[in-house]
């Protein structure tokens, strides 16, 4: 599980980081995000990592305690999840004036990031 767990999560880091490194991503965020000052890339790289770490071994969990295996259970179990963030960022508009397109952007990476962890943990698990 532990194998499944880290290749999981290594995969979400990159699915984010080609997302977000994409030229029209990367150039609304830069616009419209701002950054926490005097955080440097790498501790930001690693908080992404450690993220997507914390979401595989719940999906991990998650996945034993239901004795389901599989990638369908898997990717259905991370989309279901995949609420959560969705939910989340829904106040961030409501409560923070964060604009739409950038919490629409941050909650389809989640919820694509969390179906791949599970379809990835369903399969590997």
């Amino acid at each position: 599980m532990v194998l499944a767990i880290a290749v999981a999560a290594i995969a979400s880091f990159v699915f984010s980081a080609v997302l977000y490194g994409a030229p029209p991503v990367a150039a609304y965020v830069q616009r419209h995000s701002r950054p926490r000052p005097g955080v440097p890339v790498a501790a930001q790289m690693a908080a992404v990592l450690l993220r997507s770490v914390v979401a595989a071994c719940l999906i991990a969990g998650l996945m034993q305690v239901a004795d389901w295996d599989g990638l369908g259970p898997g990717a259905l179990l991370g989309l279901a999840l995949g609420a959560l963030p969705a939910a989340i960022l829904s106040g961030a508009i409501v409560h923070e004036g964060v604009p739409v397109p950038l919490a629409a952007l941050h909650a389809f990476d989640w919820i694509a990031k969390l179906t791949l962890i599970g379809a990835l943990i369903g399969l590997l698990g």
